[in-house]
């Protein structure tokens, strides 16, 4: 797999200790993560994962849930180095993660120790039947209430027509994949799971979060301060939260 499918940064692989594969939000690219790679600790190779339609990978259409699971699998399964693994699923990138360390754990590929999920409700949560879905509209003012669901877009992106134009189809195809998505615990993951929520992330309290809890034997939460959008706003604190609870995945 061309490395184009994501971006490496911090330890050369020979030498890493931990390997970290960031799965960002929706319609976000390969740079979300470089914010996060510097505040990583120097022995750590993070690697961002670079799914269909952004970047460098813009031609290509975004597929539904099964074809980004796959695409994570296999980038998993290309990255270079043999540290263990720790997968880091941002907002819809956690479901993306959870069925992707789902599948390697199937057939026990890919090192993977420990699941991160950052700013997810637990999946457990079943969608409203009667909720507007986007994939039944292409109206931009509509997609853009539907999306205030998921935390909505920056409002100097909204703002912005042209920009909009560019960055929005991106974001509706990675939110239409997951939007009715729901999964019972099992199967129980064979790892670690650490869950990190901002405390001032009205999308994700703890009455909506806890089921997180029924995934692994092995979990544990972390509150650190900020909103929804913590990769983006506060990459630091997501770091701080895996770099402090790194016992969990001895």
């Amino acid at each position: 797999m061309p490395s184009r499918n994501y971006v490496l940064r911090g330890a050369a692989p020979q030498h890493a200790s931990l390997r970290v594969l960031v799965i960002p939000h929706a319609g976000a690219g390969a740079s979300s993560g470089l914010a996060f790679a510097e505040h990583a600790a120097a022995e750590w190779l993070v690697a961002t994962a670079r799914l269909p339609g952004r970047e460098s990978r813009i031609r290509e259409s975004v597929p539904e849930l099964p074809g980004l699971v796959a695409d994570v699998v296999a980038t998993v399964r290309s990255l270079p180095g043999t540290a263990p693994l720790i997968v880091v699923g941002v907002c819809s990138g956690a479901v993306i993660g959870l069925e992707a360390v789902r599948e390697l754990q199937r057939d026990g590929s890919g090192h993977v120790v420990g699941l991160v999920v950052v700013s997810q409700w637990a999946v457990t949560e079943k969608p409203d039947p009667g909720r507007r879905l986007l994939r039944d509209t292409d109206d931009t003012d509509q997609v853009l209430d539907i999306l205030q669901e998921f935390g909505g877009v920056p409002e100097s992106l909204s703002a912005n027509e042209e920009m909009l134009k560019l960055v929005l189809p991106g974001i509706v195809a990675d939110i239409r994949a997951v939007e009715d998505y729901s999964s019972d615990p099992d199967p129980l993951l064979a790892c670690p799971l650490l869950t990190v929520f901002g405390d001032e992330d009205h999308l994700c309290p703890e009455e909506r979060t806890a089921d997180w809890s029924l995934f692994s034997e092995n979990t544990r939460t972390a509150w650190v301060p900020g909103g929804h959008m913590l990769l983006t706003e506060n990459p630091a604190v997501v770091v701080d939260a895996l770099a402090g609870n790194l016992d969990q995945f001895a």
